[in-house]
């Protein structure tokens, strides 16, 4: 499987419009929950769940209706990865028009403002990695919703009870080893921690076929030089044709695996 993974940088208009929003809006935020674990948030463009969370970082899961977008956003101290798994989709910055089908990735730097729409009959379904977990940390330029001066959605959107409607999960880490989530979208889900390189070496094999992402840790190469850093993508495809690959510190990854 070939993917497509690209790095949004920074720019000059990011950071313009970041300091007009700071300085003539004053953001309406709403009460936050203690954790957002059990809860599926509904949006006018299609509802979000937070599937994992540990200190480095928290993975959403995403459902975005055909022809409707996310508002044209930036998280300001946080960078964010867009995985996509199903249809295909539009993610507009200021400098790129990125078009998406099922197993490409973005890696979008903090700060840079970005909207992705939905182009797929069925809408389509997604996974955003954002480092660290700040969950208000959102910047709206424009929203067809009229939600460019709020923050986050609040209590009164987020819903507690049938959640297995939306296809819910949530992986704990304390148990990476053991779980494996079976998406509709035609992608198993998997995480998986290793405590140092020695049980990393001797357990961790490369599929090539597979999506990965650093949740805790880093992956390094054989000379200790940076591979794929935290909170970041790569194919199973780019890491195989590496000579080796080593860890420095207790990891945790994230593997995506397309069954189609």
């Amino acid at each position: 499987m070939t993917n497509l993974i690209k790095r949004i940088a920074l720019s000059e208009k990011d950071i313009e419009s970041l300091k007009h929003i700071a300085s003539s809006r004053e953001l309406k935020s709403f009460e936050q929950p203690q954790d957002y674990k059990n809860k599926v948030t509904l949006k006018p463009w299609g509802h979000e769940f937070l599937i994992f969370e540990n200190n480095c970082v928290a993975i959403w899961y995403l459902h975005i209706r055909r022809e409707h977008s996310t508002s044209m956003h930036c998280h300001p101290r946080k960078k964010t990865a867009l995985i996509l798994l199903s249809g295909r989709a539009l993610c507009n910055t200021f400098l790129h028009r990125n078009f998406l089908s099922a197993g490409d990735a973005l890696m979008i730097d903090a700060a840079v403002f970005h909207s992705t729409k939905a182009l797929s009959l069925e809408g389509i379904f997604l996974v955003e990695v954002e480092t660290p977990p700040l969950k208000t940390d959102l910047a709206r330029l424009d929203d067809n919703y009229g939600r460019e001066l709020y923050g986050y959605e609040g209590h009164s959107e987020m819903h507690l009870d049938n959640l297995d409607k939306y296809n819910y999960f949530f992986f704990e880490e304390s148990a990476c080893h053991n779980q494996t989530y079976v998406l509709p979208q035609q992608f198993a889900i998997a995480m998986e921690s290793y405590t140092n390189n020695e049980e990393f070496q001797r357990a961790f094999q490369v599929d090539p076929s597979c999506i990965y992402c650093v949740c805790r840790g880093r992956l390094l190469t054989s000379r200790r030089e940076s591979l794929v850093e935290l909170g970041e993508v790569q194919s199973g495809t780019s890491l195989q044709e590496q000579a080796g690959v080593v860890i420095d510190q207790s990891t945790t990854l994230m593997r995506l695996k397309p069954l189609s």
